[in-house]
């Protein structure tokens, strides 16, 4: 169950963006959206408030309840405290855009906030790119296909929870993608009795659905396929790949930076 939602934003129109995603899921949920902008000495967005203003209610999204906060940076790094104030605030759901303005408090450029969100946040995150040129190709707040990656390490089965539920609220399929690396050992049955024991756990055994495998390359793979098959959203824990270690890997770091829809993930 979702019943909060932090989205931050550096209220740039690329922040702004991923807005309509946490409203969507806000309202499938009737959950509250915090939407919050990271302050630090000297930022202009306090004062110039016709310029720098938090996005709107999209139409039609009147009934979804947003509080809007303005809160120092102070010492830490902004992910940090977008991390901490998530865990203050009792959210269930981090929603942010990739990438934003630079010159402001550096937000999401580079080895972005929203990547460093991604690696350490214990509490599931969707990232969506929406700007560049390996951006999201498709409207970030409609849910037909949720693609379920898995490489059958116990880890995997930490994002289903929420994977399942936004699946369930927004009557979506979802497709479950089982991975396995070169050298990987696959299981005479496909990893079929695995998965079907993280869903009875995660008590979705009925969003199981037909299983696909792919070999090798899965990285790139899992990108290719996402985008032939017009997923919506991809959901991966950031161990995956890893055989277990909770780590960030290159192969959800990828994933995160080149699918070509929101990635939802937590780190295990």
């Amino acid at each position: 169950m979702i019943r909060s939602i932090l989205f931050p934003t550096d209220f740039s129109a690329v922040a702004n963006s991923a807005f309509p995603l946490a409203v969507a899921i806000a309202a499938q949920f009737d959950a509250i959206v915090h939407s919050v902008h990271i302050a630090h000495g000297g930022d202009p967005h306090i004062t110039e408030t016709s310029r720098y203003e938090f996005p709107a209610l999209p139409t039609g999204s009147s009934a979804v309840r947003v509080i809007e906060m303005i809160i120092p940076k102070g010492d830490d790094d902004p992910a940090q405290v977008i991390m901490r104030h998530a865990a203050e605030r009792g959210c269930d759901l981090i929603v942010m855009a990739s990438h934003g303005r630079s010159d402001v408090a550096q937000f999401f450029l580079g080895r972005s906030v929203a990547e460093l969100v991604a690696r350490d946040s214990k509490i599931p995150t969707i990232i969506a790119r929406l700007y560049g040129p390996r951006r999201t190709t498709r409207p970030i707040d409609r849910f037909k296909t949720i693609l379920y990656v898995s490489d059958l390490a116990g880890h995997s089965k930490n994002i289903l929870p929420v994977a399942t539920s936004i699946c369930r609220r927004t009557k979506a399929s979802l497709e479950t993608l089982c991975v396995f690396n070169e050298g990987d050992e696959e299981p005479a049955d496909g990893g079929q009795s695995t998965l079907e024991t993280f869903f009875a756990e995660s008590e979705a055994a009925d969003c199981l659905g037909k299983i696909r495998r792919l070999h090798g390359g899965v990285a790139e793979a899992v990108v290719e396929y996402a985008g032939r098959h017009k997923a919506d959203l991809v959901a991966i824990t950031t161990s995956l790949g890893s055989g277990g270690d909770p780590k960030l890997t290159e192969t959800a770091e990828f994933i995160i930076r080149n699918a070509p829809c929101p990635v939802l993930c937590v780190r295990p």
